[in-house]
């Protein structure tokens, strides 16, 4: 049973909930619409002739590799090294004045993609902002997302587990010693290398919910399955919840379904759930796994902020050793 309900978790399933009074909805904006939005965002995932900037010539267009409400993803090459990137093309019309998304994530996530170089986390290349569009060109992982590797493991080894862990939690640890917070560590936002059936690397991606923390944040945003109970309460959180949906991450990881859910799919049900920590390790799924990756998982998955592991002490836990075997 809680198979079936991972199994109808959405990709897109997300909240991204500000109070009403802090939307703004520019008029210059108006005269744009939806209709013609949604037509641009089908042109650009459709057509096979993009003409892009001039600073970006150097790149020919490829075929569709994702999509979304306000972007589009094609694959890109550069044209003298053969080498290919993603090319994230953003409508940034279709980014104003929406629930989900705040007015700021596009300059954001540029901002904070300039600022970060680390072996785990996915690289700008190059970038140019027009009138209407953003043009991103980042590393390009040929695996796919996290989410359709689990899809079609269902789950995985301790091995596999403990490496792709470390490799989240090692981004982790140098973005919170910057101060950064991602706020949507969740599977499709994890790129994977595959070697046939098994992971060799993974990169966290998507940074247009991250920023820096110079005090308690209280903005309501996640992913129901990975939100950490902090944010739900709304009372003010910080770096450690990136290490809660990183535990969530892990447990999916080990059993092949999320350690909180709701078996009738009811949100408030789910965050119930989360808010009071209740989740367990049943033995049909469990009884093979190490106590080791029990006890890591139940330090990141603390209710209490001030007693969860920060990212340096899941990197510091013994049970991560396995990925280095």
């Amino acid at each position: 049973m809680l198979r079936l309900c991972w199994e109808k978790v959405g990709k897109f399933c997300q909240i991204f909930l500000e109070p009403v009074q802090n939307l703004k909805c520019p008029k210059k904006e108006l005269n744009r619409t939806y209709e013609s939005e949604e037509s641009l965002l089908r042109k650009l995932s459709e057509d096979n002739n993009i003409i892009l900037p001039a600073s970006l010539k150097k790149y020919s267009v490829g075929k569709t590799i994702g999509d979304g409400n306000f972007a589009v993803v094609r694959l890109c090459k550069d044209m003298q090294t053969n080498k290919e990137f993603a090319l994230k093309i953003i409508v940034k019309s279709k980014c104003k004045g929406k629930v989900s998304i705040r007015e700021d994530m596009i300059e954001n996530e540029v901002k904070i993609l300039r600022k970060v170089t680390h072996p785990n986390i996915m690289a700008l290349i190059a970038e140019q902002d027009t009138k209407h569009m953003l043009y991103l060109v980042c590393e390009y992982v040929t695996g796919g997302d996290l989410f359709d590797a689990i899809t079609v493991a269902q789950k995985f080894s301790e091995e596999q587990a403990a490496l792709m862990i470390n490799h989240l939690v090692s981004a982790l640890a140098y973005l919170h010693n910057l101060n950064i917070v991602h706020r949507d560590v969740k599977p499709e936002n994890l790129l994977v290398e595959l070697d046939g059936s098994r992971v060799r690397y993974l990169k966290l991606g998507d940074f247009g919910l991250a920023c820096e923390v110079t005090g308690p944040l209280y903005t309501v945003c996640g992913t129901p399955t990975y939100v950490a109970p902090e944010i739900l309460a709304e009372s003010g959180y910080g770096l450690k919840i990136d290490v809660w949906a990183a535990g969530v991450i892990l447990y999916i990881l080990l059993c092949g379904y999320p350690p909180f859910v709701s078996q009738d799919n009811d949100q408030e049900k789910l965050f119930d759930c989360i808010l009071s920590g209740q989740y367990d390790f049943p033995d049909e799924y469990w009884h093979d796994i190490s106590a080791l990756a029990k006890e890591l998982i139940q330090n990141m998955l603390q209710l209490t902020p001030d007693l969860r592991f920060s990212a340096e002490d899941v990197l510091d836990h013994p049970w991560l050793q396995l990925a280095n075997c």
